[in-house]
């Protein structure tokens, strides 16, 4: 399996922040930890077991936002989730993505340069390694209808680095019909879509993301396999549409009861196009080998 090279659709650069890595930028850059122990921090940083909820796991991100302090920071973390996704697990097609809101501006980053660093990053990559690395620029929906916009409209500026775009986060508070007119600019402008959708919530969601924003991929999309008619499985199919499943990460924030319900099985015998992911290998504790 570790010899296998694979390829990973769905990877949150936030969620690849190593712990070490972590430690060294609080001491360099001041920002607080609950502890600066390695063993203490691990155990903090690293969801083993379910969480309560989605939302309270997302609430782990914190140490991990706070660690892009600076232009280097960016730069270093992104190199160092390249290196960790090729040299453990042997991926050679690595599509990660981010949320500029979120991981740039509590610093005051510019979204830009970071774009700019974060490409040509994976191009200097790319040079180094068997690798081909591609970024998907993300907007997280709890963070408001206007940040959603704006994020979109900088993914179409920056359409030469950006090989999509993803909408993240909470789907039930923002339902995908409020961003119809929005992914209307990303299909003008060639952009692919992917859409964190059906990762809670209810299987309808599934079907108003397909109606309403016509998505190349859905990311996660467990609650499509809740509809005991087959529809909103049928309609995935229908239209062409690849689920990126991340078996573990469902099974952490609940969206599953056990990694054996998982419905990935359920998806492959409907005839859906599947792929794997670890979602957030550092903060999940896991990878594609796992």
């Amino acid at each position: 399996i570790k010899a296998m090279p694979k390829a990973e659709l769905h990877r949150h650069i936030e969620g690849c922040v190593r712990p070490t890595t972590v430690l060294d930028l609080a001491r360099r850059y001041g920002f607080k930890l609950p502890t600066f122990d390695p063993a203490g921090l691990d155990k903090i940083y690293k969801l083993r077991a379910p969480g309560a909820s989605l939302e309270a796991v997302l609430g782990m991100f914190g140490l991990a936002r706070a660690s892009f302090a600076s232009y280097e920071a960016v730069e270093r973390i992104a190199w160092e989730t390249m290196e960790d996704a090729y040299k453990k697990e042997n991926i050679r097609l690595l599509e990660l993505r981010y949320s500029p809101d979120f991981m740039l501006s509590p610093r005051g980053l510019d979204w830009n340069k970071a774009q700019e660093i974060i490409a040509a990053t994976a191009d200097r990559f790319e040079r180094t390694y068997p690798v081909v690395c591609g970024i998907i620029v993300i907007a997280s929906r709890s963070h408001g209808l206007e940040p959603t916009l704006k994020t979109i409209d900088f993914t179409v500026a920056n359409k030469k680095t950006a090989i999509g775009f993803d909408l993240a986060d909470s789907e039930s508070a923002y339902p995908s019909s409020l961003y119809k007119k929005a992914a209307a600019k990303l299909h003008a402008a060639g952009l692919p879509l992917t859409v964190h959708s059906g990762e809670e919530g209810h299987y309808s969601q599934v079907v108003e993301t397909i109606n309403e924003l016509a998505p190349k991929r859905i990311g996660h999309g467990v609650k499509a396999a809740e509809d005991a008619s087959g529809r909103t499985m049928e309609l995935i199919r229908q239209n062409g549409i690849t689920v990126e499943t991340n078996p573990w990460s469902n099974y952490l924030t609940r969206a599953v009861p056990s990694i054996e319900a998982h419905p990935l099985k359920k998806f492959i015998g409907a005839g859906l196009r599947c792929t794997i992911g670890a979602d957030d290998p550092e903060i999940l504790d896991t990878d594609l080998n796992k």
